[in-house]
């Protein structure tokens, strides 16, 4: 939880997002000086920030403390102008790992393994056979049985490009942005490709870009999972030299005895991991085959059952985490770097927290930088310190945290003569050695936050001080030169 006090602090937009929105970080916290996130990022002018804040639900009240010392601290007019208006909270949920994923296999095309190239009016737009086919019931009946590389649309001018691009946007992610000047081109484009909800949605919002002041549709459907495509890769039924042809792959991956045929692109849009090996044919992993573009992988090291787990989930987004499947399958997602699948089994520990394992879920999490789960652990931590409080994997945690803290304390120190760009650099460099939260400090915060929860009641402040003082017992034990 310091993370985010630490990013708006510095202004990192960024950073104070992906907290929020992927991990989920609590906002309304405080710290030892009773101030908010959003109090500092108006302390120290990052409207940017000030206004996600409150998007994002910073609770905010001009008429009582939090509110009115935000107001008085505010650097610039302008933010005091967002507070005294502030912009509606956002009910959308948060972000979707495998939307982000299909969002960069569209943007990134060019170089994401695209087999398939649309010439718009000498424009070229480059994609995927398998999410054309699978989305489009006309790329669907071109592609399928031909080998075909390149796709000419010879009576569309180079201005339908704008519209093309959103259509495309919406197969890959079923969302777009549809502006006024785009609108008509738009829906010709999803009649003639036979995309029938963007084509309803699309006339259900005319009447809205009649009104003034009205320039653009906003389309967003729940991203869609490709089923279809993951039952023939993951089959072990379906003859084998029918699979490529069948849905388009370019990929093996031999596991053991088993063959999973799939798409280069899905795969490096999901995992940085294997985006690394399939980019240098130096790894003995990797073998082109003669037949065609079809490229071979073994992987050695993985189980069957959960390579097959894994491949549905780059497919689907979604996965059966379980007690039984749960250590390869975190072993394996932070090993492949797919993060999206990583928050799932992060999620599904989540549930299993006790005062017995606790600590060892957070040690876990510290060591594999899961920051979300980090801060469920911690929480329980802080609702039950008084049982915690004595156990020695606790102490080993919060003395390992003081001395990092010190370390880099050192550290800064020693560096105090470089110039404001090393030191930029640096900052972002420690920032990204400790993605995982300090411990003592986001313990803290929870504590006050329990404080806070019951009103300052003296019972409640008393709980508070009587385990702080537990903490700085725990740390003072530590030798000042560690």
């Amino acid at each position: 939880m310091g993370d985010i006090f630490i990013a708006c602090k510095r202004g990192d937009l960024e950073r104070v997002t992906t907290l929020v929105e992927e991990m989920q970080c609590e906002i309304n916290v405080t710290d030892k000086w009773n101030s908010t996130p959003l109090y500092y990022a108006c302390l120290l002018g990052y409207e940017d920030i000030v206004h996600f804040l409150l998007q994002s639900g910073a609770k905010y009240n001009i008429d009582k403390f939090h509110g009115e010392r935000c107001i008085n601290s505010a650097l610039t007019d302008q933010i005091r102008s967002i507070l005294k208006n502030p912009p509606k909270e956002k009910t959308e949920p948060s972000r979707n790992p495998f939307r982000d994923a299909m969002s960069h296999m569209l943007a990134e095309a060019y170089l994401t393994y695209s087999d398939v190239t649309l010439n718009i009016g000498g424009t070229r737009l480059y994609s995927h056979k398998s999410i054309l086919a699978a989305n489009s019931p006309y790329f669907s009946s071109v592609l399928q049985g031909r080998d075909k590389h390149v796709i000419t649309f010879k009576h569309y001018k180079e201005l339908c490009v704008g519209a093309w691009i959103e259509v495309l946007r919406y197969i890959y992610t079923q969302q777009a942005v549809v502006h006024r000047h785009l609108y008509k081109d738009c829906l010709h484009l999803s009649r003639r490709l036979g995309l029938k909800e963007l084509t309803a949605e699309l006339r259900q919002g005319l009447p809205s870009l009649s009104k003034r002041g009205t320039e653009k549709i906003e389309i967003k459907h729940p991203v869609r999972s490709y089923y279809e495509i993951s039952e023939i890769a993951l089959s072990s039924t379906t003859e084998e030299s029918r699979k490529p042809r069948q849905h388009f792959a370019d990929l093996c991956v031999k596991v053991s005895n088993r063959k999973f045929y799939c798409h280069k692109a899905f795969l490096v849009s999901h995992s940085p991991y294997f985006a690394a090996l399939l980019d240098n044919d130096q790894f003995t992993e990797v073998k082109s085959s003669s037949r065609g573009n079809l490229t071979f992988i073994t992987l050695k090291d993985v189980g069957e059952e959960t390579f097959s787990t894994i491949l549905g989930y780059i497919y689907t987004g979604k996965a059966e985490v379980t007690n039984e499947n749960l250590h390869d399958l975190l072993y394996y997602s932070d090993h492949y770097m797919i993060n999206g699948l990583k928050l799932l089994c992060g999620e599904h520990l989540e549930t299993e927290i006790t005062t017995h394992n606790v600590i060892q879920i957070l040690a876990l999490a510290r060591m594999l930088r899961m920051t979300k789960l980090q801060h469920s652990a911690l929480r329980h931590v802080a609702h039950n310190f008084e049982q915690l409080f004595e156990s020695v994997q606790l102490r080993d945690l919060l003395l390992h945290d003081e001395q990092s803290l010190r370390g880099r304390r050192r550290v800064r120190v020693s560096e105090s003569s470089l110039d404001e760009e090393e030191e930029e650099e640096e900052d972002n460099r420690q920032i990204a050695e400790v993605q995982c939260v300090d411990i003592q400090m986001d313990l803290r915060l929870y504590l006050r936050e329990i404080t806070n929860t019951h009103g300052h009641t003296p019972t409640a402040q008393q709980r508070e001080e009587f385990c702080v003082g537990k903490i700085e017992q725990i740390l003072r034990s530590l030798p000042p030169s560690a």
